[in-house]
């Protein structure tokens, strides 16, 4: 028996990729064009019509990264016909092939695969400040001077922020610094400033977030969430407020199920390495809106009176924490089992 020779598309799938992500792009329709850049697409004969000559049918398949595909999953049909009908307006006549529909499906990963190597202890430390929240703030560096103001202002509630343009050292190389924190990053913070969409990296830094499940929140500083973020209401704010920003994205923080806990222990961690008397106004203002503080963070905060003078010598505060600590202390002789 002969075997069935395919036929190959008369336009590579690369062409036609970037053709229509121009259309799109053009049309502001983002998430398209994002389905499209992200995608591993290829071109597929499915069918022969042998009608009038005989034509020869063509599928495009865009395989995505499970967790992007999470995110598109409900508007796949709707993507797919989206794309599909663009085909005969951008596309050169192709005599009897006809590419005829889009197929949009998930890629099961294999953990081998992950973005880049494991992440040592050595490589945590060189990146981030010890026992705090790591939050990567993705932004255009034409803006890096009040980045790295709101950098300061997340700081006091034992947040450390990676700002790529303050925080690599110039004898590293640069892009493996910034993978480095992508791939130990607890959250991403994107200051969607009017030029965000304009770098050639926030993009695909916001991607690698999306792609490992990560928090990413979009900070509307002038410029709405698009793409995959679409979706997402953005975070309102100011970069000529860091203060309130700061305080704005941690409140999301402790909200949001995946990083309510980690939060939780790095305003611990602020309180403990307040700098200042407004660092420990601040950290403690947020500690006292907790539902639930666990016996071992209790008695570190009661140990941080004693040993942060930030903390002793602040006005009003260590009467506040103390109010904190009755409040949320066990009863003496309280022996319930686990």
């Amino acid at each position: 028996m002969s075997e069935v020779k395919s036929h190959k598309f008369h336009l590579s799938t690369e062409t036609v990729v970037a053709t229509l992500v121009e259309l799109f792009r053009a049309q502001g329709n983002h998430v398209a064009s994002d389905v499209l850049e992200n995608s591993k697409a290829k071109i597929e004969e499915t069918g022969y019509d042998n009608w009038d000559g005989g034509t020869y049918l063509f599928t495009m398949v865009l395989e995505l990264p499970m967790k992007i595909f999470a995110h598109v999953e409900s508007d796949v049909p709707k993507m797919e016909k989206l794309i599909a009908g663009q085909f005969s307006k951008v596309l050169p006549p192709a005599g009897n092939q006809w590419l005829q529909e889009v197929a949009i499906r998930p890629v099961l990963e294999n953990p081998a695969n992950s973005l880049g190597p494991k992440v040592t202890p050595v490589d945590l430390e060189h990146i981030w400040s010890p026992a705090m929240f790591r939050l990567f703030l993705s932004h255009v560096s034409n803006h890096r001077i009040a980045v790295s103001k709101l950098k300061g202002q997340l700081r006091k509630y034992g947040i450390a922020a990676f700002v790529a343009h303050e925080d690599i050292e110039p004898s590293q190389e640069w892009q493996n610094e910034i993978e480095l924190a992508l791939r130990s990053m607890h959250a991403l913070a994107a200051l969607l400033t009017p030029d965000f969409d304009q770098s050639k990296w926030t993009d695909q830094e916001v991607g690698v977030a999306l792609g490992k499940g990560t928090l990413v929140i979009p900070v509307r500083l002038g410029l709405d969430p698009y793409g995959f973020i679409g979706k997402v209401q953005g975070l309102p704010g100011s970069l000529e407020d860091p203060a309130s920003l700061a305080s704005s994205i941690v409140d999301l923080l402790l909200k949001h199920k995946s990083t309510a806990e980690k939060m939780q222990e790095a305003l611990i961690v602020g309180l403990e390495k307040a700098a200042s008397f407004d660092a420990a106004k601040v950290v403690t203002k947020k500690i006292a809106g907790l539902r639930n503080i666990t016996s071992g963070q209790l008695n570190r905060m009661q140990a941080a009176m004693t040993n942060n003078n930030q903390i002793s010598g602040s006005f009003g505060v260590p009467e506040r924490l103390q109010q904190i600590i009755q409040r949320f202390k066990p009863p003496v002789g309280n022996d319930t089992p686990f």
